[in-house]
């Protein structure tokens, strides 16, 4: 075990040092935060301000936590319904999947750090804030969920673009394998995470209590800069560019949407050809709406991230500390509503999404469920012969 001792920082806290620290051995805190001018003091938030805007945003990301739980549940078990299967239905799942993953990891990780009062105390939350928290919550499951609602996205395109080619499209044909490939991939991309530290337990030499504290690895040392590489382009490419392309994405579906709506009308077309038309592009402007919001509340944390990446003092216990809490409390509060959010857009939009919602509370089916089961039979064999023509 490692020695530390313990000393107070200039905000009355109570911190532990590493005895003879290196740059492979840190403790909870390594050094004091940086001495406010009278005019950052002036300018920036106060110790009695952030308190009191964490009283509020704490309960507020409660509140959202149980919110968004039950919503996002409810939309896994409707797209799990038989009436609700597509390929587009399959990636809101995954979606919903990776989001309660991370929203109840962080949830439990809070909470029992709560209970325990002092968690750099208990070994078993350390193991589970860094294996589960924050590599399966955070890293897989939060940054594939980002890639999963972009290829939501590109699916969705397609299916606007080339209506008669979309069933031998790669993520309309296999969407499942599609989802257990990018979980996959952010699985083993992250391993990069696993091997930056370990888990070790540290003695106060003077209560003779131990913590736990996450020393450097000696592989992590060793090949530093390809390491950090690895997980700059992780943040890069599975969280802020899918984020982007997903976004490009959205606004191609619009406008190629808008065009195939104008040249829909110069075609005559049967009843079950337009009924197939309509129920395409009520999918599709339903999983925009429900994409657009989830852009919406997402961004915000990505844009504090790469602020807080670009500007070293905006980071907790350098000059801006107060700040950065604030704003970073703020901006996962949104990412939480972000994950029940979609459901409300679902109910509004999409009446198919409506019927099975009623069905499975109601236990029978509405009349114009009924009806639009039929139209989806008679379109789904219009489409499959129009398709053999090509």
């Amino acid at each position: 075990m490692s020695t530390v001792w313990e000393g107070t920082s200039g905000n009355g806290t109570t911190d532990f040092y590493v005895e003879n620290a290196t740059e492979s051995m840190y403790a909870l805190t390594t050094e004091p935060p940086e001495e406010l001018s009278a005019l950052d003091k002036i300018l920036l938030i106060s110790d009695d301000q952030a308190m009191m805007a964490k009283r509020i945003l704490q309960p507020m990301k409660y509140a959202f936590t149980v919110l968004a739980i039950p919503l996002a549940v409810l939309n896994v078990v409707i797209f799990s319904h038989r009436g609700m299967r597509c390929a587009s239905g399959t990636y809101v799942i995954a979606l919903n999947v990776g989001q309660l993953i991370s929203v109840v990891a962080k949830t439990i990780d809070e909470v029992w750090a709560e209970i325990l009062g002092h968690k750099y105390k208990e070994f078993s939350w350390c193991l589970f804030s860094m294996y589960v928290s924050i590599y399966c919550g955070l890293l897989v499951a939060k940054r594939g969920s980002y890639v999963i609602l972009c290829l939501a996205s590109i699916e969705r395109l397609y299916a606007v673009s080339r209506p008669l080619h979309v069933k031998n499209f790669l993520l309309s044909k296999r969407p499942l394998l599609c989802v257990l490939i990018v979980y996959a991939v952010s699985a083993v991309w992250h391993v990069y995470y696993l091997s930056n530290s370990k888990l070790v337990m540290a003695v106060i030499p003077e209560t003779g209590e131990t913590l736990c504290l996450y020393p450097k690895t000696d592989l992590y040392l060793k090949t530093k800069e390809v390491n950090d590489a690895i997980g700059l382009a992780a943040r890069i490419l599975l969280g802020y560019a899918s984020l982007a392309l997903q976004l490009l994405m959205n606004v191609l579906t619009v406008w190629a949407l808008r065009r195939h709506n104008l040249a829909a009308r110069h075609v005559q077309s049967s009843a079950n050809e337009e009924a197939k038309r309509q129920q395409e592009r009520q999918l599709t402007i339903t999983l925009l709406g429900a994409s657009a919001c989830f852009l919406l509340l997402s961004l915000p944390q990505v844009f504090f991230n790469v602020f807080a990446a670009s500007f070293p003092e905006f980071a907790p216990r350098k000059k801006y500390a107060n700040l950065y809490s604030v704003v970073g409390r703020c901006t996962y509060n949104l990412t939480v509503l972000g994950c029940g959010v979609d459901f409300f857009c679902y109910l509004g939009l999409s009446s198919k999404f409506r019927n099975t919602l009623r069905q499975l509370f109601l236990g029978r089916k509405h009349r114009s469920d009924i009806e639009e089961s039929k139209n989806q039979t008679v379109a789904s064999d219009v489409s499959e012969v129009e398709s053999n023509r090509f």
